[in-house]
């Protein structure tokens, strides 16, 4: 009987490479799961915030809105400023700036500081996600085999830390105050900074110039798309009518800006790769249905079942415990059955725990296996919709690349907090139908991406 063949145990080189790219796996997916516990943490605080400063609705939603907007907008130009400068560098700058904001925010005298505060973390957070991912696939440049695994652990923590943030802001808020919240994350981004320094390797940048004027472009053109979806239902229709032509206009501007530039951040032939354009639209309109649940639920168990933050958030964990079994798992599956089939799989995943939400809400344990089927779903499609962006990246531009997905994943989570929260629980069976939305879009145009990216050697 022939006995199977093992496997070479790996060299002193290749052990010393891991533990390197090991230590550069954990601090980015730490540094990740923290700037995302506010996305789905915010909303968590907004009834305490709203009781302290007699804030109304608008303000509580800038609070929301303005993290993932700031996010939103910038996160292209975190893409940029890592291809640029280095990841590494832009890395620590991005959870420097995160602890800044986060410490005025907990010094915050009025709401407005507040919203101030929160606009600034998310700019640091646009810095933080696409330069981490540039970091994880350039430590697994010398192991191709292992980065699948790599970018499903990454990618895990994204989906994590979106899990938890109801559970760690809830038990902040009715343990301590919402001002305990933006000290921890100040706190914990302060030590990654200082771990960081020793722990990340030096990354060269590209050296090219920045383009400024596509990343001005850029900023206007997505600050406009959210500013219409959280504030077209108060103005009157002939101001959203504006908003939408200088939207249109600003697009074009942003074409031509882009052909023009001898530096493009984001070149033209890229958003012609129909695979690329279709994994951003899936992103955006994914991580709409998945927030836009996230908010409408969290709210629900408050509002409608009387439990408190911390409760509201412990009720919301099997979230997490789906993300941690998607982790364990995205890296096998995607390299066995491919991206593309790994992000349909998530999809209907996904629409078939939002489907049933509604129907269960007061029956806590099947809404419990409902969002542990939730959970699975989106840590499936957060590492596919990553390696499909990366994937299709052209040389030089697998920052921009990151920054483009990052980007797409936080301004669906800005429209979902203006579009979907309002509905309350109507808001979730449309965040089915955006859901199977952007199944079919995955099926029908991301059809050329079905490989793991691999980093070409420097």
């Amino acid at each position: 009987m022939r006995l199977p063949t093992l496997p070479p145990p790996p060299t002193s080189d290749q052990a010393a490479t891991d533990t390197r790219a090991g230590r550069v796996l954990a601090l980015t997916s730490t540094g990740t799961m923290l700037v995302l516990l506010l996305t789905s943490g915010l909303n968590i605080a907004l009834p305490s915030l709203r009781d302290q400063f007699y804030a109304g609705e608008t303000a509580l939603a800038w609070v929301l809105s303005g993290y993932t907007l700031a996010f939103a907008m910038l996160a292209l130009t975190g893409g940029a400023l890592a291809d640029r400068f280095g990841a590494r560098t832009v890395f620590a700058a991005g959870l420097t700036l995160f602890a800044g904001f986060s410490v005025l925010a907990a010094a915050a005298p009025t709401v407005v500081v507040v919203v101030v505060g929160t606009f600034g973390q998310g700019g640091g957070a646009a810095l933080v996600l696409p330069a981490a991912l540039s970091l994880v696939q350039q430590a697994y440049r010398d192991r191709p085999e292992k980065l699948p695994g790599a970018i499903g652990i990454w990618a895990g923590a994204n989906a994590v830390g979106a899990a938890l943030g109801p559970v760690v802001c809830g038990a902040l808020v009715s343990l301590f105050s919402w001002r305990a919240m933006f000290l921890l994350v100040a706190i914990l981004a302060g030590v990654c900074v200082l771990v960081g320094r020793t722990a990340l390797p030096e990354t060269a940048g590209g050296g090219g110039r920045l383009d400024l004027a596509g990343q001005v472009v850029t900023v206007a053109l997505l600050g406009i798309i959210a500013l219409l979806a959280h504030e077209g239902r108060h103005v009157p229709w002939w101001m959203s009518v504006v908003g939408g032509v200088a939207a249109v206009v600003l697009a074009r501007v942003f074409v031509v800006v882009e052909r023009r530039s001898p530096h493009p951040m984001l070149p033209i032939r890229q958003l012609r790769d129909t695979a690329f354009s279709a994994n951003a639209v899936v992103t955006v309109i994914g991580t709409g249905a998945f927030f836009g649940a996230l908010y409408v639920l969290s709210l629900a168990l408050q509002d409608r079942l009387h439990m408190s933050a911390f409760v509201a958030g412990v009720a919301l964990l099997p979230l997490a415990g789906g993300n941690v079994v998607a982790a364990v798992l995205a890296g096998r599956i995607m390299t066995r059955w491919g991206v593309r089939t790994t992000m349909i799989a998530g999809h209907l995943l996904l629409i078939a725990a939002l489907c049933v939400c509604p129907l269960i809400l007061e029956v806590y344990p099947a809404l419990a296996a409902a969002l542990v089927v939730l959970g699975i779903g989106w840590g499936l499609l957060v590492p596919a919709t990553s390696a499909a962006g990366l994937a299709r990246a052209h040389s030089g531009h697998e920052g921009i690349a990151s920054g483009v997905t990052a980007g797409g994943r936080e301004l669906g989570a800005a429209l979902a907090a203006a579009l979907l929260l309002p509905m309350g629980m109507a808001g979730l069976p449309v965040a089915a139908a955006l859901g199977a939305a952007s199944l079919l879009i995955a099926a029908a145009w991301v059809r050329r991406v079905q490989t793991i990216p691999q980093m070409p050697a420097h």
